[in-house]
């Protein structure tokens, strides 16, 4: 894991309290709050016992999504594989975080397995100042992917350049999005005539 995205996954940490998604049987999207037990090198570790539609769906698809909010209003938001692993993990759970000794007192806490979300991609994101700030960061085998991208079907027009809320676009050839401070609104795409802005998410 690169410097950056332990920064991330330290804040997730820190902020411990965030949204979990999964998405059931049916295909309906779930949702719950968890807490982020443990951040490491290899990754972000979380718990939850075996009676729970959670569980069943982590179990299934593999895949979790998670958004937080960090004290200042910036968000986090983060898209990850996981696995189940060894029990001694849920040990681990408990030594750092000992409040949850009250809720599953002494061996009950075996109801409970320990999942770690081994790779995957997110962002960090700042509305609060002008120009908006974010920043990518993946583990893993992931890689970062989101925004856009204006390629060398670019024409030159600068039609993207004047609706952009941000300003966040350089002229040049091809023009060029500075990515830390884009919206992601895709009103560049809407109105390049040349169809040269590619999404990336």
């Amino acid at each position: 894991m690169n410097a950056k995205a332990r920064k991330y996954v330290d804040l997730f940490r820190q902020v411990k309290i965030c949204s979990a998604s999964t998405v059931d049987r049916e295909g309906h999207p779930r949702s719950r709050i968890i807490n982020i037990m443990i951040a490491a090198e290899e990754g972000m570790y979380i718990v939850t016992s075996k009676g729970k539609p959670f569980y069943e769906q982590l179990e299934e698809t593999g895949e979790i999504a998670l958004s937080a909010m960090c004290p200042d209003c910036q968000s986090l938001k983060f898209y990850g594989k996981v696995k189940k692993v060894e029990k001694k993990w849920v040990d681990e759970v408990f030594r750092q975080n000992p409040g949850m000794n009250e809720v599953y007192p002494g061996d009950t806490r075996y109801i409970l397995d320990a999942f770690l979300i081994y790779e995957g991609y997110g962002e960090w994101f700042d509305l609060l100042n002008y120009p908006i700030n974010r920043e990518t960061f993946s583990y893993g085998t992931a890689e970062e992917v989101c925004g856009f991208r204006i390629t060398d079907f670019c024409i030159g027009c600068g039609a993207c350049l004047k609706v952009c809320p941000q300003k966040c676009i350089e002229e040049g050839m091809p023009f060029a999005i500075r990515r830390e401070h884009c919206l992601q609104c895709g009103a560049c795409m809407e109105v390049c005539p040349a169809g040269a802005v590619k999404k990336l998410h």
